[in-house]
């Protein structure tokens, strides 16, 4: 017998003409906050809970099956959509806390917390978040690389938050098409969002993507939105809804299938790495095929699962589960950047403390009672949002304290023209990369660099393969269209990782805590397939910025370059990098790095400050000298740090204080960098 309460009267009059509103599920609440709770978990760095990006996604496939059943009850309620009614009640949902977000970033985080680096893009950031294409700012800039070594931006989380925008924007649209195109029918209406999807899913497969391209792309990610629209389609039966709660077997068995997704989704928040590659080549989606089986179990009258979402704290944090999202991560950044020492487990109870105080306070105070306001419908509310608004244009557009304006060096593209030489792709006077200017030398070229030896024939190329960090990488960049076109040296296939050194370190300390990637540590058993392969001559190794940092090996010894433990280890982890990289006979040239400029620190975070220490530099050098020593004939060092000595503050040769223009690099290539390397090949490979 079914006993029809509260519950099933609020599931199966889901959707329909006599309401002037969807009925109010507040399971869905519950499904907000363990989704939330994940994200938090993720972003504090926790062990246990790698995989809680994926509450991301949860959100994602949500939102799109609680707007497209809006949508639904309002079209079979009056025939159609407003969609200026619609827009508006979307507006007054996300936009007020998000301007004062986005203001208090500005206001209190850009001029008091944030380091230089945070700084150089910190307009770009608040801008492309307030008009909700964040997302394509951070693949087009190659963020998440930038997020590996200095500390990243305090609204890189906005980039979900405008995919979301996006969708509402425009499916509200593709909505009503899609129903004058299925003339009422919902299974049509159904094939057209399937198919949407499907092309979503299949889109990487088709086209050459980066695993960040999948990952922000709002094309690339429509997929777990719409999938949560099917299911708002399927669900907007009556027939449909009634036989769940009435027919025993999905009465039983679609709860107990939505605990077993649950519990699939459970275990990919705690074991599931954010690199694991398969996630961008259909495993969101199919994520979100569990999420619409979680959801629709969570919907339902009975079951564990609506259980577990029904109890009262959930709820509680679901309903302001989006200001917590929108003001935990500046929080975080905050709390880290300004307590470096404090430990980890007392920063994020401090962090997540705060957040929750805030998000209370927006909720009380700001969102719901715009929510409840016919705002900005009115003249006063169109004047209070232009108010806001353009105070927060001001508030991003006013010199920040300590700004320089620094360049951004994009290192996707670096990468890509990396990758595109080192494969053959530009070898001939066609070299990826604009033509270098005339040879003027620079201050900084020392009086021993010889000039390149003229004579009656020209020697042949050297075959180079470049390994290391992203120094090497924005270097590499300007040298490879002269050292081609000038017939002075061919290019195989290197090995640059981003975030990545030579010493394997366990961990090390920047602005928050790394473990280093995986990429990072397996350079010992990628190099020498790539020096097989290649048949090289020279095997240029640049590597600094992730040498540098206060370090933990694996025993467990703490401390820095230039305390014995971690100068053997640097010393031995470089000595077996040049024997990798020599074992088929190539000269490996160790190039040391100039101190950085002081752009580099803004001295606000005393780890970052040591990292960048001149005296750490210097004993890198030092050590990378000791390396080459011990291999006579195998090694030698190509003597950067002196030839730079008296450009290490010229912010058009590093923009940043770390990494190279290209551009002038490329000047500096032509003047000195190549000549010097050719004599050093010379004279350790003389009759090559």
């Amino acid at each position: 017998m079914l006993i029809v309460d509260r519950a099933t009267k609020d599931f199966v009059g889901l959707v329909g003409p006599a309401r002037a509103q969807i009925n109010h599920l507040p399971g869905l609440d519950g499904l907000r906050a363990l989704a939330v709770i994940a994200v938090l978990a993720f972003h504090a760095g926790f062990d246990w809970m790698i995989g809680g990006y994926l509450g991301v996604s949860t959100f994602f496939t949500l939102s799109g099956f609680l707007i497209t059943t809006l949508l639904l009850h309002e079209h079979r309620r009056s025939g159609t959509v407003d969609l200026r009614s619609f827009w508006s009640r979307r507006y007054r949902r996300l936009w007020p806390a998000s301007l004062v977000v986005l203001a208090a970033v500005a206001l209190l985080f850009a001029p008091f917390v944030a380091t230089a680096a945070q700084r150089a893009s910190m307009r770009g950031d608040l801008l492309t978040s307030l008009f909700e294409v964040a997302n394509w700012h951070f693949i087009l800039t190659g963020d998440s690389y930038r997020d590996l070594f200095v500390a990243p931006s305090p609204v890189l989380h906005f980039w979900s938050l405008a995919i979301e925008e996006q969708f509402y924007l425009l499916f509200p649209v593709l909505i009503l098409a899609l129903w004058k195109w299925s003339s009422n029918r919902p299974g049509r209406l159904a094939a057209g969002l399937a198919v949407l999807a499907v092309c979503s899913v299949l889109e990487p497969f088709v086209f050459d993507m980066s695993d960040d391209r999948i990952y922000f792309g709002t094309d690339t990610r429509a997929a777990e939105l719409l999938l949560g629209a099917l299911l708002a389609v399927a669900l907007s039966s009556d027939r449909v809804r009634v036989a769940l709660v009435a027919r025993r077997f999905w009465r039983i068995g679609l709860p107990l299938a939505g605990l077993v997704a649950f519990a699939v989704q459970s275990w990919w928040w705690w074991s599931l790495p954010q690199d694991t590659w398969w996630l961008y080549r259909g495993g969101f989606a199919f994520y979100a095929v569990l999420s619409c089986v979680v959801i629709t179990a969570v919907a339902m009258p009975t079951g564990p699962l609506a259980a577990l979402c029904g109890l009262w704290a959930l709820r509680w944090i679901g309903v302001r589960s989006y200001g917590i999202y929108l003001i935990h991560w500046p929080i975080y950044l905050t709390v880290w950047q300004t307590w470096p020492d404090l430990a980890r487990v007392w920063a994020t109870c401090l962090a997540i403390g705060t957040t929750m105080v805030i998000a209370t306070a927006l909720f009380r105070w700001l969102e719901r009672p715009v929510r409840r306001s016919v705002w900005p419908a009115s003249g006063r509310g169109v004047g209070v949002t232009a108010i806001a608004t353009a105070t927060v244009l001001v508030a991003i557009i006013l010199p920040l304290p300590g700004s320089t304006g620094e360049t951004q060096i994009d290192f996707e593209q670096a990468l890509a023209e990396f990758n595109e030489v080192g494969n053959g792709a530009s070898t001939s006077a066609e070299a990826t990369g604009p033509e270098p200017p005339a040879a003027s030398a620079p201050a900084a070229a020392p009086p021993a660099a010889a000039p390149p030896t003229s004579g009656p024939a020209t020697p042949p190329p050297m075959r180079v393969a470049v390994f290391g960090d992203s120094t090497v990488l924005t270097a590499g960049v300007g040298f490879y269209p002269y050292a081609i076109r000038a017939g002075l040296a061919t290019f195989s296939p290197g090995d640059v990782v981003l975030g990545c050194g030579v010493s394997r370190f366990e961990q090390s300390r920047v602005d928050v805590v790394i473990r280093p990637r995986e990429e990072c540590r397996d350079w010992r058993t990628l190099w020498p397939t790539l020096v097989d392969a290649g048949g090289i001559d020279v095997a240029l190794l640049m590597s600094s910025v992730w040498e540098l940092p206060d370090s933990v090996l694996a025993d467990g010894t703490a401390g820095a370059i230039g305390d014995p433990a971690i100068d053997a280890f640097i010393r031995a982890e470089f000595t077996d990098a040049v024997d990798v990289l020599a074992s088929t006979g190539a000269l490996v040239v160790l190039v040391n790095t100039p101190p950085f400029g002081s752009q580099s620190d803004d001295g606000r975070n005393e780890y970052v400050s040591r990292q960048y220490d001149p005296q750490r530099t210097a004993r890198l050098n030092e050590l990378l000298a000791e390396v080459a020593a011990s291999r006579p004939g195998t090694a030698a060092v190509l003597d950067l740090a002196s030839a730079l000595a008296d450009r290490v503050e010229d912010r058009s040769l590093r923009p940043d204080g770390v990494h190279y223009d290209q551009a002038e690099f490329a000047e500096f290539t032509e003047s000195w960098f190549m000549p010097e390397l050719r004599r050093i090949y010379d004279r350790l490979r003389p009759t090559a």
